[in-house]
């Protein structure tokens, strides 16, 4: 049996793997039903591991077994600057998000490997423009660029309010975003109070947006647009703007700019209670808080009255509309299209059509057996 064959690995490979994948030696104690300080001394040593152990170890960590056999552990993965309060960050991240991080990297290198790097500058020549903008301050000027931007992404103020529902609202935006300015948008589940999104904005393009599938649908808009502010300022970072306060100057600015881009100042009207802002937010497919704050903006309400209905709002949340569900999960191809989005999931369907990359590299990227993948070809 495989539980007593019993191999020896650089320990400093398992230690690699654990922190990548962001677990305590407790934690993984436990999953493996052993005592942590026989899961310490496998860290230190690297010996006497039983082959059935580190097959599940494997498992959890979610890498294949041969990385433990590695001679030496690889580069960590590039985590974006934390940009959330400083009692969150300390909190440090879970095993859900570090794992959307490596997704996301290896994404962004499959994709720069095959477009090459002469299609993804043509592709991105738009930063020249957004350079125009903020080449005398490194601030965001929302009412020049996001005028830039509506016409960019090509979805007038009127088109947004023709919007299906929030779920045609999230597909749209993401769909011009990824169409237009060449950014794959990601969307995986992450704990929903940790973080909202996270941003990939580099010193080589192409740039990804990734959205926590586990929060509310207004905030997955607004959180699409407050990522894009970031990738605006080169910047890649890890973001909760859902509680972000005046203090944090860089999520203030991203939130500034995300709810001018989606409310301008020509479709803000007053509101005098949560029923008329909540209506009014539908027609926008914004958050109600969105709209409330661009009401305070506007000086159409005093600062008494926003914090008392922000309170409201706070006490009792929207509650979301139940959409009908039609028999069972949906097929594999839809889910994966869904989490990984259409420009990247086209991207890799014809790269393997063109013998750009194989089958197995193909069915890893898109999660997808070799069935599904030679259905479309």
């Amino acid at each position: 049996m495989s539980q007593t064959l019993k191999i020896q690995i650089n320990p400093r490979v398992l230690l690699w793997a654990r922190k990548e994948a962001g677990y305590k030696e407790q934690q993984i104690a436990d999953k493996l039903h052993i005592p942590c300080e026989k899961y310490v001394n496998w860290e230190s040593t690297g010996r006497e591991i039983p082959l059935g152990m580190l097959k599940s170890i494997a498992n959890y960590y979610k890498r294949q077994l041969a990385v433990f056999l590695l001679p030496a552990p690889p580069p960590e993965i590039e985590k974006p600057k934390d940009f959330r309060n400083l009692a969150i960050s300390k909190e440090g991240l879970s095993p859900d998000t570090l794992l959307a991080m490596r997704r996301a990297n290896k994404y962004l290198e499959l994709a720069r490997e095959i477009l090459g790097e002469q299609f993804i500058a043509a592709q991105y020549n738009w930063q020249k423009e957004i350079e125009k903008f903020t080449k005398q301050e490194k601030k965001i000027f929302s009412d020049v660029i996001t005028e830039w931007l509506r016409g960019k992404l090509k979805i007038t103020i009127n088109e947004q309010q023709k919007f299906k529902g929030y779920d045609d609202a999230f597909k749209k935006w993401r769909g011009s975003i990824e169409r237009e300015l060449g950014i794959f948008v990601f969307h995986f589940s992450m704990p929903e109070k940790e973080l909202d999104g996270f941003c990939y904005a580099g010193e080589k393009p192409p740039y990804a947006i990734v959205i926590n599938s586990d929060t509310v649908k207004p905030r997955k808009i607004f959180t699409l647009f407050h990522e894009l502010a970031h990738i605006f300022k080169r910047q890649s970072g890890i973001c909760l703007p859902d509680i972000a306060s005046e203090k944090q100057d860089v999520e203030f600015e991203c939130n500034d700019f995300a709810g001018k881009f989606l409310i301008p100042d020509t479709t803000v009207f007053p509101i005098e209670n949560i029923e008329d802002l909540g209506e009014i937010a539908r027609r926008f497919r914004v958050s109600r808080e969105v709209y409330l704050r661009r009401n305070f903006e506007r000086d159409f309400i005093n600062k008494r009255d926003f914090f008392g209905l922000l309170k409201d709002l706070k006490e009792q949340p929207l509650k979301a509309k139940k959409e009908k569900k039609h028999g069972g999960a949906p097929p594999p191809p839809v889910m994966s299209k869904s989490t990984r989005g259409e420009k990247f999931y086209t991207l890799i369907l014809d790269a393997v059509y063109k013998n750009k990359i194989d089958y197995t590299t193909a069915s890893d990227a898109l999660g997808l057996n070799f069935n599904y993948i030679a259905k479309n070809e």
